[in-house]
């Protein structure tokens, strides 16, 4: 009876809270803890109807080691965990947990994962700087979720105004792929087979997936900030070039409108320089824009070519939309709380980020018949979701307060798109990022307050400039304009000195003629220079012209979350599985060769051993063998050694060379590189 009572009263507070204006402030921790009680209460109530018994509660220092993974991506340094271990506090759990939900270290990770999700690319354009930054900002602001994803799925105009943008400008010209990456992504659906022809093996049709992707049918990649500027320049010469003047001088109605768009033409090709990036940084609505079927298209319930109109798949059935509110109309019906599959997604999605698997698996196939593993474990957290207002931080501080959270983890890997039933949480290893996190923790302690402000400061120049430039008068974007051309015009004559003379230096490489070499060199550096220098000395248009963003590099005492991402091919979270952001959730575990070359050789790793690191800082300010052990272990796992660890080693331990050793060898070992 107390079991019931306690489920029904926490659904009871979740369904007030839905009911109630949006949250500003976070859950009061009684409530948060009462919740996280009903969830595990479901859960061991199914447990026990299935004659599964709960695996037990954890030592303190495996849950310190995976309260710090898992929430904030990296693990403690030796102080933090120490402090934890040392804690003679009833509730430091809890404690530990609210702290580092509340903390920079949990936006780091949580920015981690979304972008992975939407396969966010830093250096993209411009806007895929603006992106990075606004979605950031928004995550750190506890901007909810389903706000998040609608004003991405409606969003228009030029970057600078609006970054959220960025998510149709990352698939410029793929119309039908983000529709498939839409509906995977934020409802569970794969349903990309259909776009080329009925679905093989499930119920979707090509015709039902040209329905849905006609919401976004009016989308242009075109630029109507570019255009408004060109117009100003065009009426301003209308009035005052002297050459139009005398021509339009008495010609009939249609002539004059012929020589007033000819001289639009000239003045689009004299800007096209200055405004050449605008139309990739912005996307347009046109209400006459409409998609049709493709030409092969081979179903008797349509004509190739002919026009789609928008409808859903599943759900409420949208009929009737106006052309300019298409996907304003679809962004409110894909995160509308009626929505079959929105809530459930993102909550099962975040299960499975914190737990190591879905409650339904995979994560972004669903259909009518799954109930997943625990169905009322499934339809409460759907509940809780809409009860926090999709604040994805309160979700995830509520699964961490669970004694699910706690307990061991599951000695049996479950299998890929099988139900799994949660007696514990999933062994995995470290992400990429949360390695990489964790080897800056043993170089340089922690570095969560580390922001890399370049990446803020950039964009914000980025919109400073584009305002300026659009704010300038007729004159002013003339003379930019021609800037604009000259400078385009002196850099393809020095990419031709600079090709030019690589040619001759590698004849003279080939003579062995090294003087002349290194003169060569001098003159390629010459041309960089005078490049770069002629670029500054323009106006305030140059960040316009500007068509990535590079130089916002992090410092290597920086998370992974501060680096623009993806990161290049070879990096080391590259080579430990990071994401190359070209589908959701591209990022792996699985092991390789050369990521076992890189923890005993890679320059990453070696830092971690190198004697002006923290970790190895520390050790040689500490002269006591027992003592240098002991700090080795909390430094790398977490816990101090036991009585037959600190038998065998504490001969090396009293070896300042030998300790390297051992920092190798556990730098390399499961029990460092699992969450456990």
């Amino acid at each position: 009876m107390k079991c019931v009572t306690g489920i029904i009263l926490a659904l009871g507070s979740l369904s007030l809270m839905a009911a109630a204006a949006p949250r500003i402030k976070p859950l009061e921790l009684s409530e948060v803890l009462r919740v996280a009680e009903a969830i595990d209460q479901l859960l061991e109530k199914d447990l026990k109807a299935r004659k599964l018994q709960p695996l037990p509660i954890v030592p303190e220092d495996v849950f310190v080691r995976r309260a710090y993974l898992n929430i904030v991506g990296r693990i403690p340094t030796a102080m933090e965990a120490s402090r934890f271990l040392d804690d003679k506090t009833p509730d430091k759990r809890t404690q530990l947990v609210e702290q580092l939900v509340s903390s920079p270290g949990y936006d780091s990770s949580a920015f981690n994962y979304f972008a992975d999700l939407l396969r966010l690319q830093t250096t993209d354009e411009q806007y895929g700087l603006g992106w990075h930054v606004w979605l950031r900002n928004s995550l750190a602001s506890d901007k909810p979720w389903d706000q998040i994803v609608r004003e991405m799925l409606s969003a228009e105009g030029h970057a600078s105004k609006n970054p959220a943008v960025g998510y149709y400008l990352r698939d410029r010209g793929m119309l039908l792929d983000n529709v498939s990456n839409t509906v995977q992504v934020f409802l569970g659906h794969q349903i990309g087979c259909a776009q080329c022809h009925d679905h093989p093996f499930d119920k979707w049709t090509q015709m039902e997936y040209y329905e849905m992707a006609a919401f976004s049918g009016g989308i242009a990649y075109r630029s109507e900030e570019a255009r408004k500027v060109i117009h100003k320049i065009s009426e301003q010469a209308k009035k005052t070039h002297p050459q139009m003047t005398k021509r339009l001088k008495g010609k009939n109605k249609a002539e004059k409108a012929k020589a007033q768009r000819g001289l639009f033409r000239r003045i689009n090709s004299e800007m096209r320089y200055l405004l050449r990036y605008f139309s990739r940084n912005e996307i347009a609505e046109s209400s006459k824009q409409e998609l049709k079927l493709p030409d092969d298209y081979q179903y008797e319930d349509a004509d190739p070519g002919e026009v789609v109109e928008p409808a859903t798949l599943f759900g409420a059935k949208v009929s009737e939309v106006k052309p300019e509110e298409r996907r304003k109309v679809f962004a409110d019906w894909v995160t509308s709380t009626d929505n079959p599959y929105f809530t459930k997604v993102i909550a099962n999605r975040l299960w499975r980020r914190t737990f190591g698997h879905g409650l339904v698996d995979p994560v972004d196939d669903w259909n009518d018949k799954l109930k997943g593993s625990h169905p009322e474990v499934l339809n409460y957290i759907e509940k809780v979701m809409k009860g926090v207002n999709y604040r994805t931080r309160d979700f995830e501080r509520i699964l961490y307060h669970t004694r699910l959270f706690q307990r061991q983890v599951s000695p049996v890997e479950a299998t890929p798109g099988v139900d799994y039933f949660f007696v514990g949480p999933q062994l995995r290893r470290m992400s990429a990022e949360e390695l990489y996190d964790s080897f800056t923790v043993l170089s340089f302690g922690n570095t969560d307050d580390n922001i890399n402000t370049s990446l803020e400061y950039k964009w914000k120049n980025y919109q400073s400039d584009t305002h300026t430039l659009l704010n300038l008068s007729a004159d002013k974007l003339i003379e930019a304009g021609r800037q604009a051309n000259e400078i385009e015009e002196q850099r393809r004559e020095n990419q031709a000195k600079y090709r030019e003379i690589q040619i001759a230096m590698n004849k003279a490489k080939t003579t062995g003629n090294l003087k002349e070499v290194e003169r060569l060199k001098r003159r390629q550096q010459a041309l960089r220079r005078d490049g770069k220098k002629k670029q500054d000395g323009m106006s305030m248009s140059m960040g316009v012209m500007s068509r990535s963003s590079g130089g916002a590099r992090a410092s290597i005492n920086m998370r992974a979350s501060e680096h623009p991402s993806p990161f290049k091919a070879g990096h080391v979270v590259r080579q430990f599985g990071g994401s190359d952001r070209n589908t959701p959730e591209a990022a792996h575990t699985d092991a390789t060769i050369p990521q076992a070359l890189t923890l005993l050789n890679g320059q990453v790793a070696a830092s971690t051993e190198n004697r002006r690191s923290k970790v190895f800082e520390a050790l040689g300010e500490i002269t006591n063998p027992e003592q240098r052990l002991e700090y080795l272990f909390l430094a790398f796992y977490s816990s101090r050694p036991s009585d037959a660890e600190k038998k065998d080693l504490l001969p090396l331990a009293g070896d300042r060379e030998d300790i390297f050793t051992l920092a190798r060898a556990m730098l390399t070992s499961k029990r460092y590189l699992f969450v456990q």
